[in-house]
């Protein structure tokens, strides 16, 4: 009898900082997002080096450049960095880039190669 209340109270504690350990990411998931950074979901930090971060490409790496760009950019209006800027992060990473809207496929898999229609700049790992 006594060894089960042991085992009850272990298994509490358990959840107890299992459940608060998830709390304390949530909320430094919360503040790395309202700071303007990103958060990498494998490596459960924040990084100001990443334009998104996603399941099948990870981070979409900025350079130095682009990082203090972005820094700058953080409290201004909408349209504070180039477009030609966002064109360059997605070829930078071997992402297409649609050339009629700017769009950067960030899911973009070499599956996809050539798939997306003649309206796409298509990355040089899609030429192999």
């Amino acid at each position: 009898m006594h060894y089960s209340k042991v085992i009850k109270i272990c298994i509490i504690l358990a959840v107890l900082l299992f459940g608060s350990w998830k709390y304390f990411v949530f909320l430094e998931q919360n503040g790395c997002l309202d700071e303007g950074n990103v958060w990498d979901y494998n490596e459960n930090r924040c990084r100001e080096d990443c334009l998104a971060w996603n399941k099948i490409n990870g981070c979409i790496k900025l350079t130095d450049d682009q990082i203090e760009l972005f820094k700058k950019c953080r409290y201004k209006q909408a349209g504070c960095v180039a477009k030609e800027v966002f064109n360059e992060i997605c070829l930078n990473n071997n992402l297409p880039l649609n050339k009629k809207t700017g769009e950067c496929d960030t899911e973009f898999t070499l599956d996809k190669c050539h798939k997306l229609g003649e309206d796409w700049i298509y990355p040089k790992s899609c030429e192999k």
